[in-house]
């Protein structure tokens, strides 16, 4: 399958160009846009809004809450897209009232969604950081996932969109059984995470950014120091699998990656002619517009 990226260096789009296309599609992401909200139903979530909210607001243009930024960002795109991904770490934690934020501006765009967790989406700041705790509050965004948030699929207009949750920096055996069934077809089909998978030339500005290689199947860098603070154990096998199909397996339908997670706006090859796309987060105001074209 003949696919072209158009790179003009535009961090709010993605233009893709692929053979066999039957019409043109356009596709909203939206990533890290960090909502804090809660109410009386999170009692334990109280303490950390304030804290929080005064930290991403210190971020956001015009210092205002990130979940108007997200509003102005949904109101911005209800014209002219055929789908939306949500890449994870929309709301900072949990709360009842957070998921209904996210699921009110889904239901404002009235197009096909998907959504895969991000680190926070899942985890309040009193709690382990385990997927114990993820698995616990999975039922909390059933009305946003398929019944199994770890994988999901969505075709639109010839087109598979998937959903991988990578939010603990890993991927099952179950998950690359998923990904491996959804690229042996004919769609061209493009792929959303929340973690960026390992680039050796991505690593450097994520090292300076965060002073730690918080990539997915990270082949270096990490000390165990970090490795406790992050709560990211050695690769499985299973991840250094996943690693290993999108770099150089079966998936040259794979026209793209898009996820999330490292604030900062980046694209390189993850194999030859095959992009990353790493998206602004939200709560800077940032998102990307994926527009897929038949190739002419």
């Amino acid at each position: 399958m003949q696919i072209t990226h158009q790179l003009d260096g535009d961090d709010a789009a993605a233009t893709i160009h692929i053979e066999g296309l039957k019409q043109n599609l356009t596709i909203l992401h939206i990533t890290d846009s960090h909502m804090v909200v809660g109410d009386e139903r999170d009692p334990e979530a109280s303490e950390h809004i304030d804290r929080f909210s005064q930290l991403f607001e210190e971020r956001t243009p015009g210092n205002v809450p990130p979940h108007e930024i997200f509003e102005q960002t949904i109101d911005n795109s209800l014209q002219g897209i055929d789908a939306a991904a949500l890449t994870g770490d929309i709301i900072h934690f949990p709360a009842h009232a957070a998921i209904e934020k996210i699921a009110r501006g889904v239901e404002a765009l009235s197009v096909p969604t998907l959504y895969t967790l991000g680190n926070h989406d899942w985890h309040f700041p009193h709690l382990p950081w385990s997927d114990e705790t993820r698995a616990a509050y999975y039922p909390r965004f059933h009305g946003l996932t398929d019944p199994n948030p770890a994988c999901q699929a969505l075709d639109i207009g010839g087109a598979r969109l998937i959903a991988l949750d990578n939010s603990n920096y890993q991927v099952s055996a179950e998950q690359v059984d998923f990904l491996r069934a959804q690229l042996d077809g004919p769609l061209p089909c493009l792929l959303f995470v929340h973690i960026p998978i390992w680039i050796e030339s991505l690593a450097p500005a994520v090292i300076e950014q965060w002073q730690a290689p918080i990539m997915m199947a990270t082949q270096d860098g990490w000390t165990d120091e970090q490795r406790e603070r992050w709560k990211v154990p050695n690769n499985r096998d299973s991840t250094e699998a996943c690693l290993a199909l999108l770099k150089d397996g079966p998936c040259d339908n794979l026209a793209g990656i898009f996820c999330g997670h490292v604030h900062f706006p980046h694209i390189d090859a993850f194999r030859p002619g095959r992009y990353q796309y790493v998206t602004k987060p939200g709560f800077a105001g940032g998102y990307r517009l994926i527009h897929l074209k038949p190739t002419s």
